[in-house]
């Protein structure tokens, strides 16, 4: 038992930072999901402190998989400005915040967004075995 809170711990302290990260990107509404999103950020976060059945892990892990899903569409969305910049007679020359080229500024973020992705697709994952050992 002491091992499933520790492990909650870990798994709540890694969503602060995610949702911290990401939250930005989360004010648009720029990618909504295609039935809604399962969960709300705040009642992701009441879950987490409270998820015992496999129900309600399988309903984080959904929610953590819909997050990853639109870390991977603002990717995708970074690459295409990426290219379009590249299509521009002189990227080079506007500057993004930071100072930094528009084209390094997207691929940075680009590359951010798939990491967050990565992460939130971890996270959906732990709660799917959380749900089988509940389960259990």
């Amino acid at each position: 038992m002491k091992s499933r809170s520790i492990k909650m711990a870990v798994l709540s302290g890694m969503l602060a930072l995610f949702v911290a990260a990401a939250l930005p990107s989360w004010a648009s509404d720029s990618h909504q999901m295609k039935n809604g999103p399962t969960l709300t950020t705040k009642e992701a976060k009441a879950l987490i402190e409270t998820a015992k059945t496999p129900k309600e892990h399988l309903k984080l892990a959904q929610y953590f998989s819909q997050q990853a899903d639109q870390s991977e569409a603002e990717a995708k969305d970074h690459d295409e400005m990426i290219e379009a910049y590249r299509r521009n007679s002189a990227p080079q020359a506007i500057k993004a915040p930071g100072g930094v080229g528009t084209i390094q500024h997207c691929e940075f973020l680009a590359k951010s967004d798939r990491e967050m992705a990565k992460a939130f697709r971890e996270m959906a994952a732990a709660h799917e075995e959380m749900a089988k050992e509940a389960a259990k």
